[in-house]
């Protein structure tokens, strides 16, 4: 079969010349044009691959640079592209594409000045595909997909069966361009390419050593109702919840499930070799604390948060040249590894106070607001910053967003489920007004109804109808309460997994991205401690965890992920 499938191998590659963008700028006034609507098509043995440009006009004029808020969501007339990539494949045949963007002509605007955004309609709606991108060309070709060096990949992906896509383009110039002095009169123009390539789906090396290196495990019956250390709530009475333990179900390893982008592997329970290295701190970094011992990543920050605004000082988080540690959580469905935050060492089995020993980067209320369930978002508003976002972006920004590392970090999947609030009726809460729970506590919750239903967490971010949190494509956010549940955290049950091993001391709260409840209280989200729990989005104050999602072609350069031979990547 493997013969007769290199026998017939079917390499594909559209390169279809779509002339986006003439941008002529003069004080920053635009003019885009565009040409052409005839459908694009190459048709070679089972596959047929159609690219279609549609007739709108893309044509501005008299803008300005804008912030990637207004840059990422402009509807007029002329200020997006729209297209068409679709396939008819029969037989079994498996086709990586991609979607980039090579500058032509010459420009005489510096594509560092440029920023490209691509979506994915369904509907009505757009599925973010890329975080918002300064133009940056690829060093090397992608041989999965035939995409040659010297273009900016703007999103790839595989098909093995027959589909229609329609993609948005917006570029818009940063809002850092300042066009004073610029002379007027200047130019940028890119053509957009879609490649096609069959042969197997793309599997980085990274995923093939991790998948090397560990057996994949079946999930046990009914496992999520148990913490990875087999001890679960039995029960819940009159008296608070009584606990059990069952051996059967400790659960320790590498475990699948489903994602959006295919099958994830996901780390459970007491294992102890998924610590990866990568990136560094190119200069000593400071973070400001104030007179409660909270600490923020920027002096406004701190002083907006602050009790005693006056007393924010800054203190030494990292120094030049300190390695950053990671543990992974997961290797995404799209092959990306999923790592989450764990300082400039490798352990941390307690928190003594000290942002620099600690495994995370600042210390936090997750929203300053707290009196409507939007403040559980991780924006809120259609598009507006939760206080916690600004602290996570500004980090990355900051420690790894201007350094070589930058290319390596994905604008991955992130999830703050605001879906499914709905009036509590079945958790045992006391009749105190109006209560609200959101779906994450009603899948992950199901101790507080003895297991009424098992629970059953997600690496699917649920559609919300709200005009706060749901999915989004970050270069970091934070970790999900689903992903707490799988790691082997169980509400209410103290467990070993590897995301908080309990010591002997205090051991570091930090902040998910999950909507929990809306009560009288106000807003509350998941947080970890002990195990899952839930506070108030501004009374809470707990630590600040980034999550990154990377991918390498390379592999790892060394390391067998163990804390003393932790994975490396360079």
């Amino acid at each position: 079969m493997k013969t007769k499938k290199k026998e017939n191998i079917i390499i594909i590659i559209i390169l279809i010349v779509m002339l986006i963008a003439i941008i002529g700028v003069s004080w920053a006034a635009f003019n885009f044009s565009q040409a052409g609507n005839v459908p694009n098509k190459i048709t070679t043995g089972s596959i047929t691959m159609t690219y279609t440009e549609t007739d709108n006009t893309i044509s501005l004029s008299n803008a300005l640079p804008t912030t990637d808020k207004t840059g990422t969501t402009r509807l007029k007339e002329g200020e997006y592209f729209d297209f068409n990539v679709s396939s008819e494949i029969t037989g079994e045949v498996n086709i990586n594409y991609e979607i980039s963007a090579k500058e032509v002509g010459e420009g005489t605007i510096d594509g560092s000045n440029i920023k490209l955004y691509l979506t994915k309609l369904n509907g009505e709606s757009e599925e973010q595909l890329m975080t918002p991108e300064v133009y940056n060309e690829e060093t090397s070709e992608n041989t999965y997909t035939g995409r040659p060096a010297g273009e900016m990949s703007l999103y790839s992906s595989s098909m093995n069966s027959s589909e229609s896509n329609d993609y948005r383009l917006r570029m818009y110039v940063t809002e850092e361009y300042n066009p004073q002095g610029d002379g007027g009169g200047l130019t940028f123009t890119v053509q957009v390419n879609v490649y096609g390539k069959a042969g197997d789906k793309y599997v980085p090396l990274t995923t093939e050593e991790i998948l090397e290196d560990n057996e994949v495990k079946e999930e046990t019956t009914n496992m999520f109702n148990y913490a990875s250390n087999g001890s679960y709530i039995a029960s819940v009475t009159d008296d608070g919840p009584q606990y059990g333990s069952e051996p059967s179900q400790v659960t320790n390893g590498l475990f699948s499930m489903e994602d959006e982008d295919g099958t994830s592997y996901y780390f459970r329970g007491a294992v102890e070799n998924n610590n990866v290295q990568f990136g560094e701190y190119q200069s000593d970094y400071y973070v400001y604390q104030d007179n409660d011992n909270l600490y923020y990543q920027s002096i406004e920050s701190c002083q907006a948060s602050a009790s005693e605004p006056e007393s924010c000082t800054q203190v030494k988080l990292a120094n030049a040249g300190d390695k950053m540690y990671w543990k992974i959580v997961r290797v995404n469905g799209d092959g990306s590894l999923r790592l989450i935050y764990n300082g400039t060492s490798v352990t941390h089995p307690e928190f003594e106070g000290d942002i620099a020993t600690s495994n995370s980067v600042g210390y936090t209320s997750y929203n300053l607001e707290y009196n409507d369930p939007k403040y559980t978002g991780y924006t809120y508003d259609n598009g507006t910053d939760s206080f916690i976002k600004k602290e996570v972006d500004t980090w990355y920004k900051n420690a790894l967003g201007n350094t070589i590392y930058d290319k390596m970090v994905n604008g991955g999947r992130f999830c703050s489920d605001s879906s499914g609030l709905k009036e509590e009726t079945d958790y045992g809460f006391p009749d105190m007004g109006e209560y609200k729970v959101f779906a994450s506590y009603d899948r992950l919750g199901q101790s507080m109804t003895n297991y009424a239903k098992s629970n059953s967490p997600t690496l699917k971010c649920p559609t919300t109808t709200e005009s706060y949190g749901g999915s989004y494509r970050l270069k970091a956010g934070l970790i999900t309460a689903d992903e707490l549940v799988l790691a082997g955290e169980n509400p209410g049950v103290v467990s070993n997994s590897y995301l908080n091993i309990v010591a002997n001391g205090t051991m570091l709260d930090y902040w998910s991205m999950s909507p929990a409840d809306f009560g009288y209280y106000g807003a509350t989200v998941w947080f970890e401690r002990e195990f899952p729990n839930y506070d108030f989005v501004d009374s809470g104050i707990y630590a600040v965890r980034p999550v990154i999602n990377v991918t390498t072609d390379d592999g790892f350069t060394s390391g067998d992920g163990t804390a003393s031979n932790p994975y490396v990547i360079s």
